[in-house]
């Protein structure tokens, strides 16, 4: 059932978009997970073309999270997708990076548009030192390839102020936080006229 749960949440995404739109805030995009399955049960770029087409919405808008394993399952048929979604306008982010393979040979043959940091790196423990010096070579290898760079599962504001003085581009987590409903979120970010 996981292709038709993750249809769903694409097709609910983009009408939020659209919605978003149609009040003026274009300027927020919402970034949705494909799944290893997908990749064989749906047809991702046929699907996704046709989401943002029958909605109005701007392909950027609806990001594409896809993780290391995803890309790495089926290498040369899925890099040849993630090229066509590029190419389409839909921009791709490699979800938990360093969590899977972390291949820098797949950087080197995926041009993706950001790398979202897994959140073990933040693992309080005995590596902890080493885990920042990780995040810190990873957010530089990022900006020597001109990618954008979001922290996942930040939960200490040290912690924010250490990815600042890195120059991560985002950063998410419970400390700004935790999941809500949409129409909290609507007021909370975008003002209250989206939420009635």
């Amino acid at each position: 059932l996981i292709y038709k749960i993750d249809r769903y949440m694409w097709e609910k995404a983009a009408a939020k978009l659209k919605e978003w739109k149609e009040l003026g805030k274009e300027q927020y995009h919402i970034s949705v997970n494909i799944s290893t399955k997908d990749f064989y049960l749906v047809d991702v770029y046929e699907t996704f073309v046709d989401i943002v087409e029958r909605n109005g919405i701007n392909p950027e808008k609806l990001k594409l999270e896809i993780t290391e394993t995803t890309i790495m399952d089926n290498f040369e048929r899925n890099i040849k997708i993630i090229k066509r979604l590029q190419d389409y306008g839909f921009k791709i982010e490699i979800d938990d990076f360093g969590s899977g393979y972390s291949s820098l040979n797949m950087l080197k043959d995926v041009k993706v548009d950001a790398l979202k940091l897994d959140r073990v790196f933040f693992e309080s423990g005995d590596n902890d030192e080493r885990g920042k010096d990780i995040i810190q070579s990873v957010i530089k290898l990022a900006q020597a390839l001109d990618l954008h760079t979001i922290s996942e599962g930040v939960e200490e504001r040290k912690q924010v102020e250490f990815l600042k003085e890195m120059h991560c581009d985002l950063i998410q987590g419970y400390v700004f936080a935790k999941p809500m409903p949409v129409p909290e979120f609507e007021q909370l970010a975008i003002g209250t006229e989206a939420a009635d």
